[in-house]
């Protein structure tokens, strides 16, 4: 800016410059996705700006400067392949961080065994612990499935044989 001062009589100042601060937040980040190995972060925000990936605890993944193109490839340390919750940011040269953006990591992982499992006296049901959401099916010998259900919210189910 050039801010230049006038008196009633016309006469005008030598100006003087002036650069105003950026206070203008940058847009959030658009076209997030995260690639099927789970390894990189690819989208597009303000060129120049830097992208940060936090996990859902707010820890930086990985970060990078956005190109010319506006296009930015974050490399994630570590790879998310469990299905994480994942946001975007862009900071601009001024420090203004937009909003966040935020995109789901495929579920690449297998979950774990059941662990604790325990047929009931009756042999009527199946019982024990494994990922919350999962789905626990109980097969006999001969591969045939006898039961099946969904893990509950707290780790544990409860499967009841056909």
């Amino acid at each position: 800016l050039s801010v230049t001062s006038t008196d009633t009589a016309g006469n005008a100042s030598t100006p003087v410059t002036v650069v105003a601060k950026d206070t203008t937040v940058p847009a959030a980040p658009t076209d997030v996705i995260v690639s099927d190995d789970g390894v990189t972060v690819t989208g597009k925000a303000e060129a120049g700006s830097t992208v940060a990936i936090k996990d859902a605890t707010g820890t930086t993944l990985g970060s990078a400067t956005v190109g010319s193109d506006g296009a930015f490839s974050v490399t994630l340390t570590p790879a998310q392949t469990n299905g994480q919750t994942l946001s975007a940011t862009a900071t601009d040269a001024a420090n203004n961080t937009s909003s966040a953006t935020t995109t789901t990591a495929p579920d690449t992982t297998a979950p774990a065994a059941p662990t604790e499992v325990q047929v009931s006296g009756d042999g009527e049901t199946v019982t024990g612990k494994a990922e919350v959401g999962s789905t626990v099916t109980i097969k006999d010998a001969n591969g045939t499935t006898l039961g099946s259900t969904i893990v509950a919210a707290d780790g544990t189910f409860k499967a009841t044989l056909d």
